[in-house]
């Protein structure tokens, strides 16, 4: 067997694994600040609701992350890439509600401190996932290769529909 190197997977895996690697760990820490806060003002079961609430929104997005990097197989296709993680965000966000609306009917739950810790969650993986994006420097469009003879720069001025600067 042969050992895959960096260079020899699709660059948007090795994107979201830079992504994963790099936003998991801050949203997690921001999740137990969040709790340790919460457990502060408001007692233990409130620490560990919002505890829970990172867990939940920890799995969630980094779950979907994974769904991304394993369903989008086509790195030159930033279309399809874009829909998909669009898809998965959204089903993410509506599925979180849903788990946030069986949580408040739990009896003994905080969920209003559950809630703080996921929407803290919530905004520390985006910030962090935008910045992981950024420096992983996925390419969002092909490379343009002008063919032989053509000038390297457009010409100054305006052109006509030939292609020719009038």
């Amino acid at each position: 067997m042969t050992a895959t190197t960096r260079h020899d997977r699709a660059p948007q895996r090795v994107a979201t694994d830079v992504v994963l690697r790099s936003a998991l760990p801050v949203t997690v820490a921001a999740g137990v600040l969040t709790s340790v806060v919460v457990t502060v003002l408001h007692g233990w079961s409130a620490g560990l609701a919002g505890l829970v609430g990172t867990a939940v929104a920890a799995v969630f997005f980094a779950s979907g992350l994974l769904v991304l990097g394993k369903v989008v197989t086509d790195a030159r296709n930033p279309v399809l890439f874009m829909a998909v993680g669009l898809a998965t965000y959204g089903g993410q966000v509506l599925l979180l509600l849903l788990v946030l609306v069986v949580a408040r009917q739990v009896e003994g739950f905080d969920s209003v401190s559950a809630g703080v810790a996921v929407l803290v969650c919530v905004v520390v993986w985006q910030v962090a996932q935008v910045r992981a994006w950024r420096r992983a420097r996925v390419p969002v469009y092909d490379d343009v290769t002008l063919p032989a003879g053509a000038p390297a720069t457009p010409p100054a001025g305006p052109v006509d529909r030939t292609g020719e600067a009038r």
